[in-house]
């Protein structure tokens, strides 16, 4: 069949019908002049979507978007008469859908008009491949060049494939002075570019490795001969069935600077450890030299005053004025309470040298015992000790039988002018560490609270109470707000108390009001030398 003439005969009819109709290829004819289809194959109709009858009332602009028509137009008026090319268009279907196609175009004579036959491909999957490749593309280019990273490939020979611009920046060669090189040569020291040619050999060879698919740190070296360390991660990958390498390297200068200088501190802070642990031990044998001095030196003339003046009362009182017997009783008074107060001054400073055996503890039972051993300053009186429902704690068993003594033997003297004394030992529990008592300087805030332990112990009273505004003094060794001829005591109780608490990782506040009793608060934490408390 020729370009220029119908076919005529009836094989070469039949012959353009089996091509044209069942072809499986979009294809039209259409009229030169008029631009309207002459007549369309079924596959045309499966494709675009419109009906045989539909095409046949169509232009080939009809199928064309808006912005492709003048294009469409000036192709054919250049083109004509002899219509024989091939060329990407946009198509519209009869859904809206615009799909990309190639055409090829030939002119020839149909009943007796001047045509064209246009045979369509379909190429929208193609295009969309493509467009997605060139997505892909400028993706892994933006990755490439803004990675913080040096992102080197090589191929399986170990030439360098691509060199991002981490990589020259961090290398100090340009792109072009890398790519095609063996990298051996560029990056790596020369003590190790062997283990780095026989490491790459043995994988080619085998497949075993020893560094592919892991992080390791190593030298690597400048375009100057500099070396620095890096963290490198080396992945195999296959690109178009060839073995490639894809190096991710990391400059760790700064990293093992700070690593470095956080090893220089640490030794240095083991070595201030161990002078401040030479000083504290050097002090503690001189406090307890002080501790022996106090207990036998002191102990002995005091003695001595309280014997004299003993046997001065006992033997030769007849033969002292009344007053002079009076000023010999103050003596002995007072040298009593010089022996307790030492007594409590070195109970005191034992506390501190006593290492905690902390262990799970039932405190109502430690305040029973507490109750039982202080029996005796409750004969003769109205004493009326409750004991409520007390959680176990983690604690030293003694401490904290001495915490209980002393804060009851507290609220057992300075409840005595009551007719009948009311003494409570209970416990708060808050899950939040919310306090319950109005705010005070010397109570924990709640977050102190919440990071210690959640409940609260407390022995409360009615007896003199306290004006608050001194509270910052109860727990002062030898300071009391009372004077010492209405309450006897040698203001080391308190203290006492404070110090097991804080051993304890915890703390110890008050709160009173004048004449109308006290209420003493502690709190345990574990036990450890960093607990809050401690601390401050």
């Amino acid at each position: 069949m020729s370009d220029s003439q119908e076919p005529r005969s009836g094989s070469a009819l039949e012959h353009f019908d089996a091509l044209f109709v069942g072809n499986p290829l979009p294809m039209w004819l259409y009229d030169l002049e008029t631009l309207a289809f002459l007549e369309v194959n079924d596959a045309a109709v499966a494709r675009y979507g419109y009906s045989r009858a539909e095409f046949l009332q169509m232009r080939i602009t009809d199928i064309r978007p808006e912005e492709d028509i003048e294009r469409l137009l000036a192709d054919v008026r250049r083109l004509r008469p002899l219509l024989q090319h091939s060329g990407e268009w946009r198509h519209r279907l009869r859904d809206g859908r615009l799909v990309d196609v190639e055409i090829a175009s030939h002119t020839l004579e149909f009943r007796g008009r001047s045509a064209a036959l246009v045979v369509v491909h379909d190429v929208t999957d193609r295009k969309q491949a493509e467009g997605a490749l060139r997505r892909s593309e400028a993706r892994k280019a933006a990755i490439l060049d803004s990675a913080l990273d040096c992102i080197i490939t090589m191929d399986a020979d170990g030439r360098v494939v691509d060199f991002n611009p981490a990589a020259e920046r961090t290398f100090g060669y340009r792109y072009a002075e890398a790519v095609g090189k063996p990298l051996v040569e560029l990056i790596i020291p020369p003590d190790l570019r062997q283990a780095h040619r026989d490491g790459l050999a043995r994988y080619r060879a085998t497949g075993e490795h020893v560094v592919l698919g892991k992080r390791i740190e190593m030298r690597a070296m400048r375009a100057d001969g500099s070396e620095f360390p890096v963290e490198l991660a080396i992945t195999p990958i296959r690109e178009r069935d060839e073995l490639m390498f894809t190096g991710y390297v990391r400059d760790i200068s700064d990293r093992k600077r700070a690593e470095e200088e956080i090893r220089r501190l640490n030794a240095e802070l083991e070595q201030r450890v161990i002078e401040r642990t030479a000083q504290l031990e050097a002090v503690n044998k001189e406090l307890e030299a002080f501790s022996y001095s106090v207990s036998h030196d002191l102990r002995a003339p005091l003695r001595a005053v309280d014997g004299f003046s003993r046997i001065l009362l006992q033997d030769h009182a007849g033969q002292l004025a009344p007053e002079a017997q009076r000023y010999l009783c103050l003596v002995r008074e007072n040298a009593s309470r010089m022996g307790e107060l030492i007594d409590d001054l070195l109970a005191f400073s034992r506390l501190s040298r006593q290492p905690l055996k902390v262990q799970p503890v039932a405190p109502a039972d430690v305040a029973r015992r507490a109750v039982e051993e202080l029996r005796a300053e409750q004969e003769g009186r109205h004493v009326d000790i409750r004991i409520g429902d007390l959680p176990v704690c983690d604690a030293d068993p003694s401490l904290l039988t001495q915490v209980f003594i002393n804060l009851l033997s507290n609220a057992l003297k300075f409840t005595r002018r009551r007719d009948v004394a009311t003494i409570e030992i209970g416990a708060i529990r808050s899950a939040d560490g919310t306090l319950p008592m109005a705010d005070s300087a010397s109570r924990p805030s709640p977050s102190d609270i919440s990071n210690l332990q959640s409940t609260i112990y407390y022995v409360r009273d009615n007896g003199a109470g306290f004006d608050m505004r001194y509270a910052h003094k109860l727990f002062g060794v030898f300071q009391r707000l009372h004077r010492a001829e209405e309450y006897e005591g040698t203001g080391v109780g308190l203290a006492t108390v404070q110090r097991i608490v804080v051993r304890h990782g915890g703390r110890v506040w008050a709160e009173a009001e004048p004449d109308r009793g006290a209420t003493f608060y502690f709190v345990l934490g574990g036990g450890g030398p960093h607990a809050i408390a401690d601390a401050r």
